[in-house]
């Protein structure tokens, strides 16, 4: 056992151990073992996806950067031309730096320890401060945002990382809704928690998608995410920082008729308080 366990290597997390032996402890102990091995290889297999689509969303942006350098510098340019060329750099920089940004965030709460420090916290104010925080962006694209609210009870939360999770679904649901549509914001107290239900009269998601829509870097419309900006983290930022809340984050969708993503979060009274 101990021999198999030592010839097990980085590039070979896919081997695992036998025994015949008449001994049940022994047994079990391989089949722990193996089970934490099978943890490690999801992870690595996790980690390496993760990397090489990474990398493959900022080869895009430097690779543009790249070619407008080239292009600029090939002959001399009016200071429009060159005034241009910068903007278009611009752009790019700012996609590279949302990326990171997102890349960052993610890596704090997959790191085992979320930060997050939860207080109990009223959610109707931070959820109608950030919509009318947002009505101007809205009213820009002929877009009508609007927000109801029920009497609720306090959570147990961090408001930075709420309202980063509220933002995100926000902006996703502005993005894909034309001009003269409709996105609602909508507090209820449903149960034994609360929601926050972000509801969008936008194109709609196909169902295939919708298990799909909360995994890094997974677009439904690659072009159309591309030019409202997206990194492809916006949906599983807010997972995370869901779950890090015990909570949980879904979607309802209908083509051609729109969607629905609810934030869901237990209600302080069933809580405890952490010290």
């Amino acid at each position: 056992m101990s021999t198999g366990a030592e010839t097990m290597s980085e590039a070979d997390l896919g081997k695992r151990l036998t025994l015949d032996s008449p001994y049940q402890e022994f047994h079990r102990l391989t089949q722990a073992f193996n089970s934490v091995m099978d943890r490690f290889q999801r992870s690595g297999e996790i980690q390496r996806r993760f990397c090489d689509i990474a990398a493959h969303e900022m080869k895009t942006p430097l690779t543009i950067l790249q070619g407008n350098l080239d292009v600029a510098l090939m002959k001399a340019r009016t200071s429009e031309e060159y005034r241009e060329a910068l903007l278009n750099n611009l752009e790019q920089v700012g996609r590279l730096i949302a990326l990171t940004r997102s890349l960052l965030t993610l890596a704090n709460f997959t790191s085992g320890k979320p930060p997050v420090h939860l207080v109990p916290l009223a959610l109707e104010p931070l959820v109608q401060d950030l919509v009318e925080e947002l009505t101007l962006l809205a009213d820009d694209r002929r877009i009508t945002l609007s927000f109801e609210s029920q009497s609720v009870p306090p959570v147990l939360g961090d408001a930075q990382w709420l309202k980063q999770a509220l933002i995100n679904l926000l902006d996703n649901a502005l993005h894909y809704t034309p001009s003269g549509g409709a996105v609602t914001v909508r507090l209820q107290a449903v149960g034994e928690g609360v929601t926050v239900a972000v509801e969008d009269t936008g194109h709609g998601i196909e169902q295939e998608h919708l298990p799909h829509l909360f995994e890094r870097f997974y677009r439904t419309d690659w072009a159309r995410a591309k030019d409202a900006g997206g990194t492809g983290l916006g949906l599983p930022i807010v997972k995370e920082i869901a779950e890090a809340h015990n909570g949980t984050i879904s979607v309802t969708s209908q083509v051609d008729k729109g969607s629905v993503f609810t934030l869901r979060l237990p209600a302080l009274s069933r809580q405890a308080i952490p010290g």
